[in-house]
């Protein structure tokens, strides 16, 4: 944990990557929603022998580097958002901090994702899942899922009052905490609308617990 995120004096031609790193998880992740997993990426990027690069230093052949190192830990997918990431901190550096000319990234190749999944979950996997969840809201919130398509901390966050349920049982629900802080609406099935009433409206688990307890199932 890099505390308080150091500031260090402003000299432009010493600038490392570190510095740009840190800088941006200083002044621009907090204003962000996903400001915690921004940040956990960011530290684990000063962590990589390319922090210690002096931006006027930094060539596409350190990046392609760097991002050849990460493919062979995390999935191309994991790779693309990490690109993503330092892009938006070197297009930062280079348009409102001066400390760079231009970005190093839009020169290297992006991995190719994998080809999205087409293939349904059946029936006797959805059944195995449920036999093995510790407990009714983890049942519900994985049928929840299968039901609305909705993020863990969307259907977390389902209150009643913002659910309004039709004549034909079926319903829709107002998510005012969304990904990209929108207010959307999300159409409910009437079975979708039975899980949220047995549970009377209401999840105690936080996102990283029900997450945890998926993963260990």
């Amino acid at each position: 944990n890099r505390a308080a995120f150091e500031v260090k004096p402003a000299r432009s031609k010493n600038h490392t990557v570190d510095d740009a790193l840190m800088r941006y998880a200083r002044e621009v992740s907090p204003g962000k929603k996903g400001e915690r997993w921004e940040t956990v990426r960011i530290l684990k990027m000063c962590r990589d022998n390319m922090a210690n690069i002096k931006l006027k230093d930094l060539t596409p052949a350190h990046l392609a580097t760097w991002r050849d190192g990460r493919l062979k830990e995390v999935a191309p997918s994991s790779v693309n958002r990490e690109i993503s990431l330092l892009s938006s901190i070197f297009n930062t550096a280079m348009m409102e901090w001066g400390w760079l000319e231009d970005n190093p990234l839009s020169k290297i190749r992006r991995p190719k994702n994998p080809p999205p999944r087409d293939r349904r979950i059946t029936q006797d996997e959805i059944d195995l899942i449920l036999d093995k969840c510790p407990r009714q809201e983890m049942a519900v919130l994985f049928e929840l899922a299968i039901e609305s398509a909705m993020r863990l901390s969307e259907m977390i966050g389902i209150t009643r009052d913002a659910v309004k349920v039709l004549d034909n049982g079926k319903g829709v629900v107002t998510l005012m905490d969304t990904k990209n802080g929108t207010r959307r609406l999300v159409p409910l099935s009437s079975r979708a609308v039975e899980l949220l009433e047995s549970i009377d409206y209401n999840f105690t688990m936080s996102p990283g617990l029900a997450s945890k307890t998926f993963h260990d199932l």
